[in-house]
């Protein structure tokens, strides 16, 4: 279904779904495919309503709560031994809505939080 509507799945692992297998395999760019067709899907609402808002609540809420970005994201966490990763949509300053996915698989990704955070703030302000 995902080649079908243009995700490219070269490399695409799947286990068990929830994400917490060490053989599970997924490029950024593949994810950002994904949440680009999900974006255009008539359960969109209900898709975005279920992911954290940053700064606001569930696994995102200590995320940018400091920041004038705080509460513009929607994002997935990930976190395993070795990796962790966002992935979601953010609505910038101007309003406008972009598709972001960070992943880092390094035996020091626990601290890779900041970079991430960096990220929204930099997506958020325009990019510049």
């Amino acid at each position: 279904q995902l080649a079908a509507v243009g995700v490219d799945t070269r490399g695409l692992v799947i286990e068990n779904g929830a994400g917490l297998s060490r053989i599970e395999r997924i490029s950024a760019a593949s994810l950002g495919q994904m949440l680009q067709v999900a974006w255009r899907r008539p359960w969109m609402p209900e898709y975005i309503a279920a992911l954290p808002v940053a700064g606001v609540d569930g696994t995102a809420r200590k995320r940018l709560a400091a920041s004038p970005a705080s509460g513009q994201a929607h994002i997935k966490t990930g976190t395993l031994n070795g990796v962790r990763a966002i992935a979601g949509y953010l609505l910038d300053r101007r309003g406008q809505r972009h598709i972001v996915v960070m992943m880092v698989n390094h035996p020091g990704a626990a601290h890779s939080a900041a970079a991430q955070d960096a990220l929204l703030e930099w997506v958020w302000a325009g990019g510049s």
